[in-house]
């Protein structure tokens, strides 16, 4: 059982520091965060090489990449298209040693029917990205979005059930923003992960902001489930700041805020 908090995260945007690879890593370090989140697309393949370069030496790791994907069209060639623009990026993020690929399956309004997509994806898309992430030496993460943003995959036990079929090189995700509005229990739904749960997602549970933010956020149920099984992977803040945060100086003592706050809850958990 971990008695203190996993891997502490930053996406890459959040971190206020000037925007050079070398000094959001050096502010990420320096401040007690152990992983940060970076993009995909052209920002990822421009800056891969310069990113292993910057990591050398560091005491803290790639946790995923995150960026906007969609395997939902009708057309064959333009989910062929998907899939390859990945391919390349899980190569990069296999060098940096990342837990993976962010993806999820379809948002808004897929162009192809629910049991045509999964099917699809599990045996062909996804299942490609997979085996090319297993070979780079990384994963493909599932992550499992509210009803607003997809009708296809909302619960972390569909992203392990769809991560165990598509095989080696698929794993699964849990989000607190997500999970408030989908799932029954925050505790039920990462042990319904299992082994498969690669990392996590937090922010404010009803404004998406910094952790901390509303009354009444508790995380307590979910961290209990992390500790029971072990869980080593990161925890990123994926969300907003209010306008008060609109500066560097501001948003490094809200972020100090968040990280103290969530050891409470994890001490509390």
């Amino acid at each position: 059982m971990n008695a203190s908090l996993p891997k502490l995260c930053l996406q890459w945007w959040h971190i206020p520091a000037a925007d050079d690879l070398n000094a959001k890593l050096d502010y990420a370090e320096s401040h007690g965060y152990a992983a940060v989140e970076i993009g995909t697309g052209d920002w990822l393949l421009d800056n891969g090489e310069a990113l292993q370069k910057a990591m050398r030496g560091r005491g803290i790791a790639i946790a995923t990449a995150c960026g906007p994907s969609d395997f939902s069209y009708a057309d064959p060639a333009r989910r062929d298209a998907e899939v390859e623009k990945f391919l390349p990026q899980l190569d990069i993020l296999g060098a940096l040693h990342s837990a993976g690929l962010i993806v999820c399956p379809a948002r808004a309004t897929p162009e192809l029917p629910f049991p045509e997509l999964r099917r699809d994806f599990v045996e062909n898309t996804g299942r490609r990205l997979a085996e090319r992430a297993r070979a780079a030496g990384t994963e493909i993460v599932l992550e499992p979005l509210r009803r607003e943003e997809t009708p296809f995959l909302r619960l972390v036990a569909d992203g392990a059930a769809m991560a165990r079929d598509i095989g080696p090189g698929a794993a699964c995700m849990a989000d607190f923003w997500h999970m408030a509005r989908e799932e029954t229990s925050d505790e039920g739904a990462m042990l319904s992960a299992g082994p498969l749960l690669r990392h996590v997602h937090i922010a404010s549970l009803k404004t998406r902001r910094v952790p901390g933010d509303d009354d009444g956020d508790r995380y307590i149920g979910g961290f209990r489930a992390l500790k029971r099984m072990g869980y080593a992977g990161a925890i990123a803040f994926e969300g907003s700041f209010d306008a008060a945060c609109d500066t560097p100086a501001a948003r490094d003592a809200r972020l100090s805020r968040m990280a103290a706050f969530l050891r409470e809850e994890w001490q509390r958990a």
